[in-house]
């Protein structure tokens, strides 16, 4: 039981990162957000039991009705994250690339965690690790070669606002990775 809804909790720990998932029935439909009353609510979690190093953290202090402490990455080891996804997914995700103009679209630009960068690729792919300074001009390579069209059709579902979508485009990736960039 969660909160007096029937939690059910599963778990896979075959892999390095080992995922749970917890399901929670019909608090969907007490709180008036469920098409059909027998929904469940779904939270993914990823645990990494070997994180690369190199990750720079902050703990912020949070007042939600209790008193609490969050530990976060931040946003320079998320990008490097994503960098990483960005360059060794067997295909394009265009929440990834979504993401990445987020990224580069904030003032200032936010650049990645090098180190963790480097980190994580020595673990997944050795050779690319030695490469991880020179992440915009990869970037930008794989932009060009993108199928915006696939992009877009990955990423609407997750958008507030579809139309946002016609942003993926090779040029526009490509300006945002730029080597001359900052």
């Amino acid at each position: 039981m969660f909160a007096g809804f029937a939690a059910r909790v599963s778990w896979s720990d075959r892999r390095i990162v080992n995922v749970a998932w917890v399901r929670v029935a019909d608090i969907l439909d007490e709180a008036g957000l469920a098409a059909m009353p027998e929904q469940k609510l779904a939270v993914k979690l990823e645990i990494d039991t070997r994180p690369p190093q190199g990750a720079t953290l902050r703990t912020t202090v949070v007042q939600r009705h209790v008193l609490f402490a969050v530990r976060a990455h931040m946003v320079g080891s998320l990008m490097a994250g994503k960098v990483h996804a960005l360059w060794t997914r067997r295909y394009p995700k265009g929440r990834d690339w979504f993401d990445l103009i987020w990224y580069r679209s904030q003032t200032p630009r936010i650049e990645p965690n090098l180190e963790l960068l480097a980190a994580a690729l020595l673990q997944t792919h050795p050779p690319l690790a030695a490469r991880a300074v020179l992440w915009r001009g990869a970037g930008a390579d794989r932009a060009h070669r993108l199928d915006p069209e696939r992009l877009k059709a990955d990423v609407i579902p997750f958008l507030e606002r579809p139309t946002d979508a016609a942003l993926l485009t090779p040029a526009a990736l490509a300006d945002l990775l730029e080597p001359g960039q900052a």
